[in-house]
């Protein structure tokens, strides 16, 4: 496919996934609703899936304007899935329910979109406020915290703008949770689409955050991250996990290093001080090793 400009006045919508999160969702349906591009307001689209504490009620009360879809609980990436059928937009953006974007957000999505139908375009994850919250922004997000633009293999769903026409060939894996868009990423370069960073395409992450939190998200993610490479052999780290626990092992250190490297690199972009940094370098350290029994449980069921 051949890139060729667009019409300025493309219609956009916005997929926001939501489950138990009304405070939070609440909060960044208001970034949203102050959000403009070249069109026009763009369309925004709720998919609850299955909330028990009045998501969905609270935005049919506070945000008539938003187009409410109702899930049964059947996980993000399924929601997400939803959101993209529903979607009356010819460009896609999503953001997390506990993001708020940043002024002229959507609008950069589209500019960076708008001469390329086969560009995936993501931005800076912002962390403020405690340790822990921070320390999530390095950990889980620490790829998009720099000043320098540049191509990717991946883009949170936190933070994405892409073409609807892509999600005619690829879609969400409802297989993995988390790290799905690992998955869609990888789906997206195989269709011959460009992944790029760009730091000035900012959201701001309301993480909840602390000791148990971290460590709950490292199994979490453990897992995933052996299922994640069993559904697609060509993933980076692959040849690890092939290799059985004493690769996964291996794969896990190694990529306890790259953590270690990006809180030097980013410390000052992640909010850290000098003093932080020995602890956080700690507190990632034991991050890697909780998530290893649920890495190797997984390796060991196939």
């Amino acid at each position: 496919m051949t890139a060729a400009p667009r019409d300025e006045s493309v219609r956009v919508s916005i997929v926001v996934a939501a489950y138990n999160d009304r405070d939070r969702l609440h909060e960044c349906l208001l970034s949203l609703s102050r959000q403009q591009h070249a069109g026009g307001a763009a369309q925004i689209i709720v998919v609850d899936d299955g909330s028990t504490d009045g998501t969905a009620e609270m935005v049919r009360r506070d945000h008539p304007g938003v187009l409410l879809v109702e899930g049964d609980n059947r996980g993000a990436e399924v929601a997400r899935n939803r959101g993209v059928d529903a979607a009356g937009g010819e460009i896609i953006a999503f953001i997390d329910s506990d993001c708020t974007a940043e002024p002229g957000w959507l609008q950069r999505i589209v500019d960076s979109l708008r001469a390329n139908p086969l560009l995936v375009i993501g931005g800076r994850i912002v962390h403020r406020g405690t340790f822990w919250q921070r320390l999530i922004g390095i950990a889980d997000f620490g790829e998009y915290q720099g000043p320098t633009a540049r191509e990717v293999r991946t883009l949170p769903t936190c933070s994405m703008g892409v073409w609807k026409e892509l999600f005619t060939q690829v879609r969400f894996d409802p297989r993995l949770r988390p790290n799905a868009d690992t998955l869609l990423c990888e789906g997206l370069r195989r269709l011959g689409a460009t992944l790029r960073y760009e730091p000035d395409i900012v959201v701001r992450h309301n993480p909840t955050a602390g000791a148990a939190e971290l460590l709950v998200r490292a199994r979490r993610y453990g897992r995933s991250f052996v299922e994640a490479r069993r559904l697609d052999p060509s993933l980076r780290w692959s040849a690890f996990v092939r290799a059985g626990a004493p690769g996964v092992i291996a794969a896990t250190l190694g990529r306890a290093l790259l953590d270690g490297a990006r809180l030097l690199r980013h410390r000052k972009a992640a909010g850290f001080s000098c003093w932080e940094v020995p602890p956080a370098a700690a507190c990632l350290l034991l991050r890697r090793i909780a998530s290893l029994p649920e890495a190797v449980r997984a390796c060991r069921k196939h």
